[in-house]
């Protein structure tokens, strides 16, 4: 399988590959709407660097704590 992105779809030249690309029997087009950041952070539950930072240091202490 081979994955083409066209990310300028308002080009002449990109509307027309992509014209030409539906017609083909074996191509599938798959039009996504681009996500925001906070949209693409929450599909993949991300968490605030302070957050993160916060449990690092935590686990890293009751490591120590525990190992001492």
């Amino acid at each position: 399988m081979t994955t083409i992105i066209i990310e300028d779809n308002n080009n002449l030249q990109a509307k027309q590959l992509l014209e030409y690309i539906k017609t083909l029997p074996y191509a599938t087009v798959v039009e996504e709407k681009k996500k925001s950041f906070r949209e693409a952070a929450a599909e993949c539950n991300a968490v605030p660097v302070s957050a993160f930072v916060g449990e690092l240091h935590h686990q890293i202490d009751e490591y120590f704590d525990k190992n001492a």
